[in-house]
C-alpha cells in the first residue's frame, strides 16, 4: 500500500484501511436493487492517491441516476458488452464497444446505462484523483440495499444517510430537482457528520 493518501482522507480516519486490502473478497460489493456489482481493483490509498479503478456490472436496461462531480474526473472504458455513456458536453448518448473509453471531466452532467435487453455489461470506471469518499459511499451505498433500505434507482430511504453518501462521495443530483436538493443535502450531510451518522455507516459498511 502507498504511504501517500488520497486528498479528501482526514487526520482521524488514516487508521481506517479500505476493506479489500485487509481482506481480498471484500473488493466485490453488490446490491440486489440494482442487480449489479462492482469490483475495487485498486483503492485511492493503492496508488499513492493518484486514482481509484473499479470494474463494474450493469443489468440489461440498468442505468444510474444524472448526476456530477465536482472534485474528480471519471474514465469509463467497455470491457464487456456495449456500454452507454451520457455526457452534457458531448449532447447525447454514446454507445462504447469494448475496449472504447470516454472521460467525463469535474462537474460534467453524466450516467451510464446497459443499452441492451439480454445481457449483462461490464466495465472499468477510473476516478482522477482518487477519492476515498467515493469508495466509501459505494460501500454505503450498496450496503443500505442489501440490507432493504433503499428505494428504486438504489438511493436510501433515509435522506440524512443519502446527504452523508452523496457528500461523501462528492457526487450531487443534476437537473432541476438536483439544483434544488442539492443545498439541502450539503446542509443534511454536515449534520450527519456532526450527529455521528457518518461514522455509524462507514463503520457498519466499510471498516
Amino acid at each position: 500500500m502507498d504511504s501517500k493518501l488520497p486528498s479528501d482522507v482526514k487526520p482521524k480516519d488514516v487508521a481506517q484501511v479500505p476493506p479489500g486490502i485487509t481482506d481480498d473478497s471484500r473488493r466485490k460489493i453488490w446490491t440486489p436493487v440494482a442487480k449489479d456489482w462492482a469490483i475495487f481493483e485498486k483503492y485511492g490509498r493503492e496508488t499513492g492517491g493518484e486514482y481509484t479503478l473499479l470494474t463494474v456490472s450493469v443489468a440489461p436496461g440498468g442505468e444510474n441516476a444524472v448526476h456530477w462531480h465536482g472534485s474528480y474526473s471519471e474514465t469509463f472504458t467497455a470491457q464487456k458488452g456495449d456500454v452507454g455513456i451520457y455526457a452534457r458536453s458531448r449532447r447525447g448518448k454514446r454507445i462504447l464497444s469494448p475496449g472504447e473509453s470516454v472521460t467525463v471531466p469535474p462537474g460534467e452532467v453524466h450516467y451510464f446505462f446497459n443499452p441492451g435487453a439480454d445481457a449483462d455489461v461490464e466495465m472499468k470506471i477510473k476516478l482522477h484523483p482518487a477519492r476515498e469518499g467515493f469508495e466509501k459511499g459505494l460501500y454505503i451505498l450498496y450496503g443500505l440495499a442489501r440490507g432493504g433500505k433503499s428505494a428504486g434507482g438504489g438511493i436510501p430511504n433515509n435522506l440524512v444517510h443519502s446527504a452523508v453518501v452523496f457528500s461523501t462521495a462528492d457526487m450531487w443530483p443534476a437537473g432541476w430537482g438536483g439544483a434544488v436538493l442539492t443545498p439541502v443535502l450539503k446542509v443534511l450531510g454536515v449534520l450527519g457528520r456532526m450527529w455521528g451518522v457518518e461514522e455509524r455507516l462507514v463503520r457498519q459498511y466499510w471498516a
